[in-house]
């Protein structure tokens, strides 16, 4: 009885949708385990009366059963058999063998179920554009979204700018105010606003983007609050390594250079050096590029950024290379999506708990599959339910349908098994679970496609060249080099079959995966 009356509460508060009447609450009332609520230690229930329950001026509303029950049927309005659908969704999140990410477990079953983690937005390098940018920033952070600025448009200190003869004062200041909005809209109250900034390694401001989280200097060009992150291309690496020069560019001069990978990138990338040496580029600097490196690393030490990622192997291996370039990872640098400016990539996260997918004798096969089938249709039906704050986010979500689906609780499944985490068996297990994981995973995405019909975008991506993510490896290997590569690659799984099965039946999501850090839904589920 609770149920009902908690739905009729929730609605005549206007708290929760009234879609939720529409279900057979008698039975899904009677579906629900009390006992699982034995599962939480203190800080599980702590984290989730503070944060999650919804409440009505202070008074929490909600039971953690009834709680995730509301979660359940916020993700099953749109299925056929949804009150079964419903009792699935709920058994599998109560039972921590898999839970949502924190957005979906907000939102879930409310009036703007606003369900995505995550947001990629690449910069445009004018005004409005930026502007923009920011504005867009402060609506998607408005309703629990982290994000991932793309930033290497942008043109740099000292460069002209044409419209006032002047000269532009480079990505910091603007920065500052992106810091600045992040920390002002706080996601409606429920936590602090998250974003991060991306810039590649050739951008002329590295050098002091590199010190936006220092404790000392002008504060006005630091951002306390805010994440950074290197996107390296394989060419600065390379330069590392031969302890060779690197030049730093203004994009204004150099515009081509941010959509370029791979080998086409460092073909134009030396074109360039050419000409800034023949005095045809005027706006560059030349730096040492193990000292650039050598910054790069101390100043991660010394104050956790900016993060370091890597730029060719997130677009060689991207299995969405024929609809555009991945310029940036989102807020934790889980994912790697195309943005534009007609398309603010987005993903919709979860995580497999894996300590309970274990026994002492290893991974229980049987019920990750059962476990991953229902979690990526979980998150495959966040994308239709999913309420949009900007037009971009939308047109790019429902063209390319990714999902993230990750993994929690890898030490503790190592300790179930009794396999010390330093040791070459928790490295053997951590590639056979995480094979098996994505083998899962992409099955369960392939058999969605079957049912449901492929992502519009398919035609022209790996999977539809019967290419999986384990065999983009050399696509990677052809470009970088053979010897800037040592990977295990062995098999254990019947990885043939599925390619077939992907080639015939396609896939419902362009991308499946992703290792999201689970900060709060690792405390909730222990």
């Amino acid at each position: 009885k609770a149920l009902a009356a908690y739905v009729e509460k929730g609605i005549e508060l206007e708290l929760i949708s009234p879609e939720l009447r529409d279900y057979d609450l008698v039975r899904l009332g009677q579906a629900i385990k009390p006992e699982n609520d034995n599962q939480f230690n203190y800080l599980g229930l702590q984290t989730l009366y503070d944060r999650y329950f919804i409440h009505s001026n202070d008074v929490r509303i909600e039971l953690p059963q009834i709680f995730f029950m509301r979660v359940a049927m916020g993700l099953a309005t749109r299925e056929d058999d949804k009150n079964a659908r419903a009792i699935e969704f709920y058994e599998l999140l109560s039972s921590f063998d898999y839970m949502s990410s924190t957005p979906t477990l907000f939102n879930s079953g409310t009036l703007r179920p606003q369900l995505s983690s995550c947001y990629l937005t690449t910069v445009p390098d004018d005004l409005h554009g930026i502007y923009g940018a920011i504005q867009d920033n402060a609506m998607l952070s408005k309703f629990a979204g982290g994000l991932g600025n793309d930033w290497t448009p942008v043109r740099a200190l000292g460069s002209y700018i044409k419209g006032t003869n002047g000269k532009s004062q480079g990505v910091v200041p603007f920065l500052k105010v992106v810091n600045d909005t992040a920390v002002a809209v706080n996601q409606g109250g429920k936590r602090k606003g998250a974003v991060c900034a991306y810039l590649e390694t050739w951008h002329m401001d590295i050098e002091e983007f590199l010190e936006l989280r220092k404790n000392t200097g002008d504060d006005r060009r630091r951002t306390h609050d805010m994440n950074s992150a290197n996107w390296v291309p394989d060419l600065f690496m390379k330069r590392v390594f031969t302890d060779g020069q690197w030049t730093l560019f203004s994009p204004s001069d150099v515009p081509d250079l941010h959509d370029l990978y791979g080998t086409a990138f460092e073909k134009r990338y030396e074109e360039y050096e050419a000409m800034a040496a023949s005095g045809q580029l005027k706006h560059h600097k030349k730096v040492k590029a193990a000292d650039l490196w050598r910054k790069m690393l101390s100043m991660l030490f010394e104050t956790g950024h900016p993060w370091i990622t890597f730029k060719d192997p997130c677009n060689l291996r991207s299995p969405q290379q024929h609809a555009g370039v991945v310029h940036s990872s989102n807020l934790c640098t889980e994912i790697t999506l195309n943005t534009n400016k007609e398309e603010i990539a987005v993903c919709n996260l979860g995580s497999v708990n894996l300590a309970q997918h274990v026994t002492e004798n290893g991974l229980d096969h049987a019920k990750l599959e059962k476990t991953i089938n229902t979690a990526v249709r979980m998150l495959d039906n966040v994308i239709d339910i999913n309420y949009y704050s900007v037009p971009q986010a939308q047109n790019s979500n429902f063209k390319h349908r990714p999902v993230g689906l990750g993994i929690m609780g890898f030490q503790d499944a190592l300790y179930k098994q009794h396999i010390a985490y330093a040791s070459d068996s928790a490295v053997n297990f951590a590639d056979r679970s995480m094979e098996a994981v994505s083998y899962f995973a992409i099955k369960a995405s392939s058999d969605l496609a079957a049912e449901r019909g492929r992502y519009a975008s398919y035609e022209g991506s790996l999977w539809s060249q019967g290419i999986l993510p384990i065999d983009s490896l050399d696509n990677l290997i052809a470009q970088r080099g053979e010897q800037f590569i040592e990977v295990d690659r062995t098999q254990t799984l019947d990885w043939q079959s599925l390619r077939n099965k992907v080639l015939q039946d396609g896939m419902r999501n362009s991308n499946v995966m992703a290792i999201a850090p689970t900060a709060t839904i690792a405390n909730i589920t222990g």
